[in-house]
């Protein structure tokens, strides 16, 4: 009894429970439509606008071609451009009036043509160049007509001139004939008188054939001599080239340490007196297993057999601090040789042309103005001014540069060797 009461009550709820989802569901349903029918009349209302809009549009243009066809008076057809006909579908300008743009185009270029004059971008261009033709036509035919009128007043005068002076002529002519007579008689003598100078001049030409002869046999000595020159230069450059080849390559060694302690600013080399070594040369100082540069040594004693030398800017005092063994290295010193140096291009403060000559002849060097032959070392500057005086002109492109290659001369730039030349 009690179970079956139970049941019977679940019954009318979930009846309640089915209509209330129906209805929500209702609810919900008309909701959205609602909102669908919102936004279908708005979108309506947005594209009758745009209609109107694009109808007024098609108004003006069709307005607007109407009136342009009134001014040109040119009528035709336009078919819309080539590579879009794809994107115009069954559109066509069908309306009175129409033209075609490339007709009217090659209108203006035909008549700019036949008027002589150049083809201009747009019409009023154009027009402006046939009007100013047809004004500079104008004026011509005035100016012609001006010139008529004037040539035919000149053409009286002369006429008249004329007239006087075919009498005059004829009385001229008779005085020439008398002329003509005499100037025949003294023409005989003349001839008679150049007969002889011809005979004197052709005297004279021989004696000019034998003098360029002369000169040729002179010219032919003089090459012969110049020749032997050229090879006594080829032979001296043949020897530089010899010596050359004995100078030590930039990377090896022009010495070492052979004597230093921890802590004290001195140390040997084995180079001296007998090395042609100077007073006050600087050696870059480099580890035997190690291609950086430790620190500086400067000579400042020099004896028969080695030198003693001023250590500076070492990098690891501590670490990796200067010790027998080291190796010494200076671009513009080689042992036992002395170099003859030329400065190309531009030198500036603190390094200018007289104070690097001074320091170069200090360290035993010969310092030349003038590059050829027997020159052993060319420092390499900045860039010199051009002609102009307005830029500056590669010192590679020189004809000095040239002759060094050809000389096949040592080439040190300044930027890399100036810590060997520092100021003393």
């Amino acid at each position: 009894m009690h179970t079956r009461q139970s049941g019977a009550a679940h019954v009318p709820m979930i009846f309640f429970l089915l209509l209330m989802v129906l209805f929500l569901a209702t609810l919900g349903f008309a909701w959205v439509t609602q909102n669908k029918n919102g936004e279908l009349i708005e979108a309506r209302n947005k594209a009758i606008t745009e209609a109107q809009v694009e109808k007024n549009r098609a108004l003006l243009v069709e307005h607007y071609v109407a009136d342009l066809n009134d001014s040109v008076r040119m009528p035709g057809a336009y078919d819309g451009r080539p590579d879009s006909k794809s994107m115009y579908g069954d559109a066509k300008l069908d309306q009175t009036g129409v033209m075609n743009p490339a007709a009217i185009k090659k209108a203006l270029e035909d008549a700019a043509s036949a008027a002589g004059v150049p083809v201009s971008l747009g019409l009023e261009a154009t027009l402006g160049s046939l009007v100013t033709a047809v004004k500079a036509a104008n004026q011509r035919a005035k100016d012609a007509e001006t010139e008529r009128d004037r040539m035919a007043t000149a053409k009286s005068e002369i006429e008249s001139s004329l007239r006087k002076a075919t009498s005059e002529a004829a009385t001229k002519a008779r005085e020439f004939n008398q002329g003509l007579d005499d100037a025949r008689s003294q023409f005989e003598g003349a001839k008679a008188t150049k007969e002889s100078t011809i005979t004197n001049l052709q005297g004279t030409v021989r004696t000019k054939d034998e003098e360029k002869l002369a000169l040729q046999e002179q010219k032919e000595a003089s090459e012969k001599s110049l020749n032997k020159e050229i090879d006594k230069l080829r032979n001296q450059n043949a020897a530089l080239s010899a010596r050359e080849q004995l100078r030590q390559p930039a990377n090896v060694a022009d010495g070492k340490i052979i004597a230093a302690r921890t802590g004290v600013k001195t140390a040997f080399i084995d180079l001296g007196k007998k090395d042609l070594l100077q007073p006050d040369t600087m050696f870059r100082i480099k580890n035997p297993s190690n291609d950086s540069v430790k620190g500086y040594a400067k000579v400042i004693r020099v004896e028969p057999e080695r030198a003693e030398v001023e250590l500076s800017g070492i990098v690891d005092p501590i670490g990796d601090y200067i010790r027998e063994g080291d190796l010494l290295y200076n671009d513009l010193y080689t042992p036992g040789m002395t170099r003859t140096i030329y400065l190309m291009g531009r030198f500036s403060a603190p390094y200018d042309a007289n104070t690097l000559t001074t320091l170069l002849r200090a360290l035993g060097n010969k310092v030349v103005t003038k590059m050829g032959p027997g020159v052993d070392t060319v420092i390499v500057g900045n860039d010199p001014l051009n002609e102009e005086g307005d830029g500056f002109a590669s010192v590679q492109e020189s004809a000095e540069y040239k002759l060094a290659v050809d000389l096949r001369v040592e080439f040190a730039p300044l930027l890399k060797i100036r810590d060997l030349v520092a100021a003393r």
